[in-house]
């Protein structure tokens, strides 16, 4: 049985975790994505701004919900105009990608 003081540093641990995540994810965001997409306006380049995408919803016509399935969906299937990433990038900078998008 795991105590409450293991679970708080748990917890602890994966908020840390995430936020490594989201800021090594900001510097590969700019390398790979800040090209097609603004994070800090609602300036459209070649594909939609993603400012505001920690309120919950995908931008323009997705509508679906910014979840991490979602955005990692995006990611790696594209579509739209946006390329496929699936083997493009790796996993734990697919991971890090998305994590600093969920904060947008």
């Amino acid at each position: 049985m795991i105590g409450t003081g293991m679970m708080r540093l748990g917890f602890v641990f994966s908020i840390a975790v995430a936020i490594a995540s989201a800021q090594d994810g900001k510097a590969l965001f700019e390398k790979k994505c800040s090209f097609c997409h603004a994070t800090t306006t609602d300036e459209r380049k070649l594909g939609p701004s993603l400012k505001g995408l920690k309120n919950g919803t995908m931008p323009d016509a997705i509508g679906r919900a910014a979840t991490r399935e979602n955005i990692l969906l995006k990611v790696n299937d594209g579509g739209n105009g946006m390329p496929v990433f699936r083997d493009l990038l790796t996993k734990e900078e697919k991971d890090a990608i998305v994590a600093y998008a969920m904060t947008l």
